[in-house]
């Protein structure tokens, strides 16, 4: 019989390259459904709130967990592309299911979880603007 290598249900660190791939596929849907092509400018962060306001019901949010990954991911990429940073794997929480353990890690030092900013957006609406979550990941 084989042997896995490694146990089936412990959670392993994504690699970084992951948060590029599911921003390119969440560009792509955002082109599909606004016509607008996603260039990783801070701009495009217009189009990412309307996909929030967009996909709002009021039952909540219609999206899946890839859809809320992959806007998480766009934030980031903009993050990276435009403002100098760099994915990394971060230790997944515990206890918090929609960890994708990654994280962008900014000139200025600081560290940002922008899955868990995109994760906030569908919580609390309109008050946890991902282009707020920018200007403040930013700020030295």
């Amino acid at each position: 019989m084989f042997r896995f290598p490694r146990e089936a249900t412990r959670r392993r660190r994504p690699d970084p390259a992951v948060g590029s791939l599911l921003a390119g596929a969440m560009a792509g849907g955002i082109r599909d459904i606004y016509g607008h092509t996603v260039t990783y400018v801070p701009e495009d962060l217009v189009y990412v709130e309307r996909l929030f306001t967009d996909l709002r019901t009021d039952d909540g949010f219609v999206g899946d967990e890839f859809t809320l990954q992959s806007l998480g991911c766009l934030i980031g990429e903009i993050l990276v592309r435009t403002d100098g940073g760099r994915w990394s794997s971060a230790a997944p929480r515990r206890g918090v299911p929609e960890d994708a353990g990654l994280a962008v890690v900014l000139p200025n030092g600081r560290t940002v979880n922008p899955i868990r900013a995109a994760y906030d957006r569908t919580d609390r609406g309109a008050d946890s603007s991902v282009i707020r979550f920018r200007q403040v990941a930013l700020a030295s």
